[in-house]
């Protein structure tokens, strides 16, 4: 494939899209963006925008600014714009149903290098090889035991392994038959984001999620969930997030794409705080600090202290969500992580905002 495009000077405004990954290097940068199910890779290395027109002065004052939102928008209509004909060529106009999570993670791959032409940015579309070009798509392993060897290259996983003896006893449910719960008329499916609110093809009942990201702690997560499934049978004031079951890629049962929640309807801590009352924030505080205390009593720790990680129900209750590890050093200091120090570091702190507002 050696299709050759130019730029336009109209921003991406005839179909909508949102971006999925950017790697920036000293002198390149690989942008990933997501258009109706559709994947498009963007490779622009700095050695082929030598020339005129100053479009590697471009590239350099995009790369170095790129935490920015308004250069980040700048720089998306700068680099999409080559492609922007052929994006509208191969977007379908209008979805008819909801997209479901094996159309969302395993999609058609669009694959363009930027270059100089006479101080015009052109775009070359190139064929997509996953070998060169990597799987994003969230790919675990469920293996028997460490010795455990995979049964052939191509499910070989990109986000590790987890053994079988770790996960919950939970439904296994394919790709293919979990749904965007969202309307096709929200922002959700209009932008392309990654799907979180899901259901059953047969059902209604909105479940939460979680893919099975590496970057996120995936493995530790479910391996955390699975113990407090079990200890939440005997205690019921734990209050945290629920795992009710695994999503493999269909013909791949020992190959996870994620995870499914219980699904919290409410805000996060962060916004509820926002205005809420002193009582209410103090009764939020207790109840999170009886939960880890809880935890901890089980040997659990919560890692990634901070108010985005507590959901507020509508039943006014704190429930604890995302158990990946790590940890914000605002609240939780490195030295600390994954730690029983480090939860109580961060409770202190977070009793100190929450009390303070």
């Amino acid at each position: 494939m050696d299709q050759t495009l130019d730029a336009t000077n109209s921003a991406p405004s005839m179909y909508s899209f949102s971006m999925r990954d950017m790697v920036t290097l000293e002198d390149s940068i690989s942008y990933t963006f997501m258009s109706r199910n559709k994947r498009f890779i963007i490779e622009i290395a700095a050695k082929r925008l030598e020339g005129e027109s100053g479009l590697l002065d471009e590239f350099y004052t995009f790369k170095d600014d790129l935490d920015d939102p308004d250069i980040l928008c700048d720089f998306e209509t700068w680099a999409i714009g080559p492609i922007h004909e052929r994006v509208m060529q191969l977007v379908p106009v209008a979805v008819s149903r909801p997209t479901t999570l094996l159309e969302y993670h395993a999609p058609e791959t669009f694959v363009f290098e930027l270059f100089n032409e006479g101080g015009v940015l052109k775009a070359k579309e190139l064929a997509f090889d996953p070998n060169i070009f990597g799987d994003p798509s969230p790919k675990v392993a469920i293996i028997e035991n460490a010795a455990s060897q995979l049964s052939s290259s191509h499910e070989e996983p990109r986000d590790g392994v987890v053994l079988r003896s770790a996960l919950p006893t939970v439904p296994l449910v394919a790709a293919s038959k979990l749904v965007r719960a969202a309307g096709l008329d929200s922002i959700e499916e209009i932008m392309c984001e990654v799907p979180q609110i899901v259901r059953r093809v047969d059902s209604t009942d909105e479940l939460f999620f979680k893919s099975a990201d590496k970057r996120h702690g995936f493995q530790r997560e479910v391996e955390t969930l699975a113990k407090l499934k079990r200890l939440c049978v005997h205690d019921l004031a734990i209050r945290t997030s629920r795992i009710v079951g695994l999503v493999h890629w269909d013909g791949h049962e020992s190959l996870l794409m994620g995870m499914l929640l219980e699904r919290i309807d409410g805000k996060t801590l962060h916004d509820a705080m926002l205005d809420s009352s002193a009582a209410e924030r103090l009764r939020w505080m207790e109840q999170i600090e009886d939960t880890i205390k809880r935890l901890h009593n089980y040997g659990i720790f919560w890692g990634d202290v901070k108010p985005d990680n507590v959901m507020i129900n509508y039943s006014g209750d704190a429930i604890v969500i995302d158990f990946g590890g790590g940890c914000t050093p605002e609240y939780v200091e490195m030295e600390l992580l994954e730690t029983k120090e480090g939860d109580l570091q961060g409770l202190k702190k977070l009793r100190s905002r929450l009390l303070s507002c």
